[in-house]
């Protein structure tokens, strides 16, 4: 059973007849209960495995991120943590700045993160040159 640190108490129907109140502080309630609590009404915040309120860890990278068509600045999305670092996200937020720009100008994160952007696979060690490689003519 999950364990949710609930900061609004709030009632919950247990079995659909019976309606408690559950109060604010540290709960351990039922998989349906969290949901209602953290998902629905957000009066709650799951818990870590250490008992520490704490976004998710379960979110995409940056590239991921972008790939999926939001915007590089909008980076981590709510409730998640980064799993990306600074200059990975700050290379993919001037990417989509410089969209309209020559990618064979960009330096290697800004080109990383402007093929990801495209949906164009590389190898992460690779060097500028096999990066600019892989950029279509005309763009």
């Amino acid at each position: 059973m999950p364990i949710i640190l609930v900061k609004k108490p709030f009632p919950f129907a247990v079995d659909g007849n019976q309606v408690v109140e559950i109060p604010v502080g540290e709960q351990d309630v039922s998989e349906r209960c969290a949901l209602v609590a953290v998902e629905h009404l957000g009066v709650a915040d799951y818990l870590d495995q250490q008992g520490l309120a704490g976004p998710r860890l379960d979110g995409p990278t940056i590239a991921e991120f972008v790939a999926a068509g939001y915007p590089a600045v909008n980076y981590p999305p709510d409730g998640y943590a980064s799993r990306s670092s600074q200059e990975e996200i700050d290379a993919a937020i001037e990417a989509q700045k410089d969209a309209g720009g020559d990618p064979l100008k960009m330096r290697v994160p800004e080109l990383k993160a402007w093929l990801t952007a495209k949906g164009i696979e590389f190898d992460p060690s690779a060097n500028k040159e096999a990066l600019q490689a892989l950029v279509p003519t005309g763009a």
